[in-house]
Parts: C-alpha cells; sequence; structure tokens
C-alpha cells in the first residue's frame, strides 16, 4: 500500500475543509434570503398551504321596471361541496349523493376522489333537495351560499332582460350589457387546516364580504310591455305569421318603454329552448319597410321644399322608370290627386315622383341622416345595421323603389327611432333602455338622459309632415288603427319577399299628434295567406295596443271638431316669363304660394305650374332659371291618362303638371303618343289624338 505524504494529505483536508464551508456559506445565504429578504413572501406561501379557501358570490344586482318593480333578482341557494380528505368512504357518500342529486354515480364519485382542497359536486340547489342533502349528514360534504339568477315575470321582457349563466355571468340581453354594473365584487371565506386537510379548532377563520351589484331601473315600463306581448300572442292566433316585433318609445328622450318579440323564451330555462329563440329580432332582425318608409321620403322632401302638400300629381295606374314598369296597389290608379292625397292614398307612382325631384345625393343623405344603414348603438348585444345601398350602385330604378320602403332593409328599431325624430321636431335621439342606476342602499351612481344625434329637419317640416300623417289615419290606408276621440298619425307597410307568397307587414303610429308622446312599431313576420296587407294585420294589433297603453297611462283624448276640414283659398298663377328671380318670388309668396328656384340664372325662364293655372295657397311654385334643354333634364312628370277627356280638360290638367297639349281637330281624346306613367320632362308637349280625326 502506497502511503501518502503527510503534506499532500493536509493539502486535501483544507480543501474539503473549504468545500464545506463555501456550502455551510451559501446555505447561510440561502437561509438569509428566504428568512429575512423574502420572509413575507414564503411566510405567506406555507400560509396559503394551510388556509382553505371558499369564494362567496355576491348578489347581482336587481333590474327593475321604471317604476321600481322587479324584473330580475338574485336569490340564495346552496351548493353542495366535497373535501375530499375529510371523506371517509368515497363510494358511500357517491351513490348516497347520486340518489338525492339525481346525477350519474361515476360523475359524483370522481369529485369526491379527486386531489383537491375542495370540489363543486352540484351548483344551485333548490331549498328541498338542499334539505335532502343534509338530512344525510354526510363526513366531508359541506354547503356553500351561493347567487341564483331568477326571473320572477318568467317570459316577460326576456329578449331585452337576456339571462345569466351558472356564475353568475351575464350571457346575453340587458344582463350581458350591463354586466360590469351588475356581477359585483365576489368576497371569501378562509379557514386554517392542518396537513391532513382538518379543520383546526383555534386556528385562523377570516370573512370578506362580498360587493353586491348595482341595480339598474330601465325605461321599460311592465305593464305597457305586458300589453304589447299580449298582443302579438292574439296575433299570433290570428295571422299565419312566423313571429313579430313590437316596440313602444317616448319620441321625447328615446326611451324604450316595451320592447316585445315572438316567438319568445323563459330566461329562468333558458337552456331548454333553441338558440334562434332567444335573438332580440328588434334590434338583431332587418326587414324591408315597405310604406312605412313613405314618411321618410316625405319628411325630406317637405324638408327640400320640393313638393307640398296641395302639389298635384296623377296616378294612371303605375310609372315608368328606365324601362322599367312600377305599379300602384290600386289597379287603374288614383287619378289626380294632391300631394295629401298621396301619402294619405299611399300611392307608389306619386312618390316615386316626389324621389325624383329630390334626387339621388339629397335623398340619399336624408335616408343615412335618419340613421338608416347604422347601428342605433341602444347598448344590447347584436344589433344589425339594416341593408342600404351603397351610393355609387343605386340607379334610377334603385331609387324609385327605396322612396316606397323597397330595395332597402331596416332594423325595428332603427325605423321607430327615425320616425320617432319625425315626431321630435327633427330631433334624431339615440334609444335608450336605462333610466339610472343605484347601489344596493339606493345611492344614484348614475342617471341617464336623452342623447342627441342631429337635427334632422325643421320644427316646421316635422309639424306638416304629422298632419300628413294624421290623414292618413282618419281617412286613408290606416283607418283600422284609429281610435275615437284620439288624434293618431301613421303609417301601414306592406313588403312582399323575393319569389315567395310571403309578406312582412307593419304599421307605424304616433299619437297624440297634436303633442307626440307614444311612438309605436308593430311588425308581422312572413305573413302567409290572406289577409297579409299592413293595414288588416298590423294595425289592428296597433289599435289594441295604443288603446290600452292610452287608458293606462291617463292620456285624455282630444277635442275633435265633427268636421275637421281645412279651407284653401284659390290663386291664379301669373305669367312671370322673363322677369327678375327676386321679383317674381316676392310677388308669388305675397299671394301665400311657396317658390323653390332652380338653376342659377337671374331671370325666370320657365315655371311649373304654367301661367293662367288656379292654385291652392300655399302650393310650390317651381321657378326654372336656365334654358329649357338644361332644365328638362332636372324636372321630370310622369304623364297621365288623357283618354277620354276633352281637349280642354287635358290641357288644364297637363298646364298644371307644367306640360303643353299639342292636338288638331275637336271631340274627346281617343289616343296619346306618350304613353301614361312614363316620364317626360317638364315643359315637353303631349300629342293626342281626338275622336274623328282622320
Amino acid at each position: 500500500m502506497v502511503k501518502l505524504p503527510r503534506l499532500q494529505v493536509k493539502k486535501r483536508i483544507i480543501l474539503l475543509f473549504v468545500i464545506i464551508f463555501i456550502i455551510t456559506f451559501l446555505l447561510f445565504l440561502r437561509l438569509i434570503w428566504i428568512q429575512v429578504i423574502n420572509s413575507d413572501q414564503y411566510q405567506r406561501k406555507a400560509m396559503e398551504q394551510r388556509l382553505h379557501q371558499i369564494k362567496v358570490e355576491p348578489k347581482r344586482g336587481v333590474i327593475y321596471d321604471r317604476k321600481g318593480r322587479e324584473l330580475a333578482i338574485s336569490a340564495s341557494s346552496e351548493t353542495v361541496v366535497a373535501i375530499p380528505l375529510e371523506i371517509k368512504d368515497p363510494d358511500s357518500t357517491a351513490r348516497q349523493l347520486s340518489r338525492v342529486l339525481k346525477m350519474d354515480y361515476q360523475t359524483v364519485l370522481e369529485r369526491l376522489t379527486r386531489k383537491a382542497r375542495a370540489v363543486y359536486v352540484k351548483r344551485k340547489l333548490d331549498a328541498n333537495t338542499a334539505a335532502e342533502v343534509r338530512q344525510l349528514e354526510l363526513d366531508g360534504i359541506i354547503f356553500a351560499e351561493e347567487s341564483k339568477r331568477f326571473y320572477p315575470k318568467e317570459n316577460l321582457a326576456s329578449h331585452l332582460l337576456g339571462f345569466a349563466g351558472i356564475d353568475s355571468q351575464g350571457l346575453d340581453g340587458m344582463e350581458l350589457s350591463y354586466d360590469k354594473y351588475l356581477k359585483g365584487v365576489a368576497g371569501k371565506i378562509e379557514a386554517e387546516r392542518d396537513a391532513t386537510g382538518r379543520s383546526i379548532p383555534e386556528g385562523i377563520q377570516e370573512f370578506i364580504a362580498p360587493q353586491d351589484g348595482y341595480n339598474i331601473y330601465l325605461t321599460i315600463d311592465e305593464v305597457i310591455q305586458y300589453i304589447a306581448e299580449r298582443e302579438l300572442d292574439q296575433a299570433l292566433k290570428e295571422f299565419d305569421v312566423s313571429g313579430g316585433t313590437i316596440i313602444v318609445m317616448d319620441p321625447n328622450d328615446g326611451g324604450v318603454l316595451a320592447m316585445a318579440n315572438r316567438p319568445d323564451y323563459n330566461p329562468n330555462h333558458f337552456a331548454d329552448y333553441p338558440q334562434k329563440y332567444w335573438r332580440n329580432r328588434a334590434i338583431s332582425d332587418s326587414f324591408e319597410p315597405g310604406s312605412t318608409f313613405k314618411i321618410i321620403t316625405t319628411a325630406a322632401a317637405l324638408e327640400e321644399g320640393v313638393v307640398n302638400e296641395n302639389d298635384l300629381f296623377v296616378d294612371a295606374g303605375h310609372i315608368t322608370v328606365s324601362g322599367e314598369k312600377i305599379k300602384c296597389w290600386k289597379a287603374g290608379g288614383h287619378g289626380r290627386q294632391t300631394f295629401a292625397e298621396v301619402v294619405m292614398n299611399s300611392c307608389n307612382p306619386g312618390f316615386v315622383q316626389v324621389g325624383m325631384r329630390l334626387g339621388k345625393e339629397a335623398f340619399y343623405n336624408y335616408i343615412t341622416a335618419f340613421g338608416f344603414g347604422d347601428e342605433t348603438r341602444i347598448k344590447l348585444p347584436g344589433e344589425a345595421n339594416g341593408l342600404l345601398t351603397d351610393y355609387d350602385d343605386i340607379g334610377p330604378v334603385e331609387l324609385a323603389t327605396i322612396t316606397f320602403g323597397h330595395g332597402i332593409t331596416v332594423t325595428p328599431i332603427q325605423l321607430i327611432a327615425a320616425v320617432s325624430a319625425v315626431a321630435n321636431d327633427g330631433m334624431l335621439l339615440k334609444p335608450r333602455l336605462v333610466k339610472e342606476i343605484r347601489t344596493p342602499e339606493g345611492e344614484l351612481v348614475e342617471e341617464f338622459t336623452a342623447i342627441p344625434v342631429r337635427q334632422v329637419l325643421s320644427q316646421k317640416t316635422s309639424e306638416r309632415t304629422l298632419q300628413l300623417l294624421e290623414k292618413g289615419v282618419a281617412e286613408g290606408t290606416g283607418r283600422n288603427a284609429g281610435i275615437d276621440g284620439y288624434r293618431i298619425g301613421g303609417k301601414t307597410g306592406t313588403a312582399k319577399h323575393y319569389g315567395a307568397q310571403i309578406y312582412d307587414s307593419s304599421f307605424i303610429g304616433i299619437l297624440p299628434i297634436d303633442d307626440p308622446t307614444l311612438v309605436i312599431l308593430v311588425v308581422l313576420y312572413d305573413v302567409t295567406g290572406f289577409p297579409y296587407y299592413g293595414s288588416q294585420t298590423a294595425a289592428p294589433v296597433f289599435r289594441n295596443v295604443a288603446l290600452d297603453v292610452l287608458r293606462y297611462l291617463d292620456i285624455p283624448p282630444q277635442l275633435t271638431e265633427e268636421e275637421r276640414k281645412q279651407s284653401f283659398s284659390m290663386v291664379i298663377l301669373p305669367d312671370l316669363g322673363g322677369v327678375e328671380v327676386l321679383e317674381g318670388e316676392k310677388e308669388l309668396r305675397k299671394s301665400g304660394l311657396d317658390v323653390r328656384i332652380i338653376g342659377s340664372g337671374s331671370k325666370i325662364v320657365n315655371q311649373v305650374p304654367l301661367p293662367g293655372i288656379k292654385v291652392y295657397n300655399d302650393t310650390t311654385v317651381l321657378l326654372f332659371t336656365e334654358e329649357p334643354d338644361r332644365l328638362n333634364r332636372n324636372y321630370y312628370v310622369a304623364v297621365p291618362d288623357l283618354t277620354g277627356l276633352a281637349v280642354e280638360e287635358a290641357a288644364h290638367l297637363l298646364a298644371e303638371l307644367g306640360l303643353l297639349l299639342d292636338y288638331q281637330g275637336q271631340g274627346k281624346i281617343i289616343k296619346q303618343e306618350i304613353k301614361a306613367g312614363s316620364r317626360i320632362p317638364g315643359g315637353s308637349k303631349v300629342t293626342v289624338t281626338l275622336e274623328g280625326n282622320g
């Protein structure tokens, strides 16, 4: 055996001591790091290992109607919680729980044997089931109190309210949109336990109380909501429809008083219904508004001054635009009528002519100004934009059809917001659903008032439009919406689905017309069979809703005259050819006539109606200041049916429209060169053939 030198052994011993010293020093440094520098962190981690924490859910805020009636509340419920380390016989415990909770045995057993401090077995039980579990007195099974969302009115306003999930999180409707206000802040319970998971009798116990969510007060009125839903249910029984929507709005502040849809669902059991039933059709579905859109056309035309209530139109039963024949709903047309009668009769050819006078640019600007083609931002999930054709894709035919509500789609909330602007002196407001938000103690958090978007019309135009709409209910297509003693204005709408005998029928009404308090929209979707016209389906539904809402709000009837007829004086138009524009306008306005100047010249070269014609005061007279070949491109007129008229009658009628008559001989007209319904430039001649001409 080789002996190492004493010096070498000594060196090795020293090296060993150095290594031990370094290791000891490093351990010492680590100990200082743990015990001194980072002591708080490791103390917290040690405490977390010993503390068992249970989350305490806050109560979700209550949703009230405008008068403080509960629409959505949170009730206490109990959840079964398992502490796996404290369960002595998992198999027996799982069998007993699965029987009472009506759960699969294997599912329960898997939860009871998880490597976790605590496990939910089944959440938010009803009181009877919770009592049965308690009677079992099972080791390791405890209860935690949770909050369960409950809708006491069941299906009422379900699409508006939406629903909350198992963790009290908003999933749809107001519950989702205002979740940050409603959900509150969770609390917790902490209890100290030993290494086996058992509670330490004198250990740390801590309870941090949850902060309950804020309460929301809606603009919705429970009674008005009930009336709307009741009438929708009745409509579904009477007519063959797939569903419907009713919205009631206060036009003065944009507050929605009711928003009802069918089909609906019970938010207490939302998972039992098809998801398509959850959709809020009032904001998510778009439809062709049909003649209800004529309210927009009317208001825009009056605001621009291209038409007046007493302006004359002739409806031959159709009008031709770029080779396309657009028919009137009435066979043979309405014949000679003023613009007020065009609105009252809901005459499509009349509105086409009005739209052509407006022109594409001006009309498109008004459509977008009223909010169509864009969301109203009502703060509900799933709002649609509707469908508005791009400006560059609108030709003469598209422009013509949009004037009477075809070729454009709108959502119900867009339509009622736009018509409410007409009722609110021309001011468009953002629709709103929330009145105020308060703490659980009643302290005001936020109050919501009317939100102006833009001024679309003047107050005068608003008043004139309402008067025309009133005549439509009193004497026109909306007669079935009338209520004795009340002044109501409104418009029916019937839009046919392309390629099918299916219709969307609607009616929108404003009341009382002299002091608008309510705007009510009724839409019935996918109407099949007969009747399908809005005047026969939606208008009576509107009447039933309006009648009960008027009674509920205690709005008294207006004093009406037995015969309310406006009397107009007549004016003979002077010949203003060659007169200075300002002088001619001044002369016409002295006679109570409205004036629209077309062109940039300084003198009048033509006028419509023509000189010598007797018209009502307030009639709009067009004064042209440019050469005929240029102004003819700007002003077109639909040719009336002249057959059967005497020459004098035909000449007078054409003169009122700004056209000339060319004829020879005597007798009555048997043929005309330009077909009735065709659009020709103002000032053009219409050549006719008289009876007896060779």
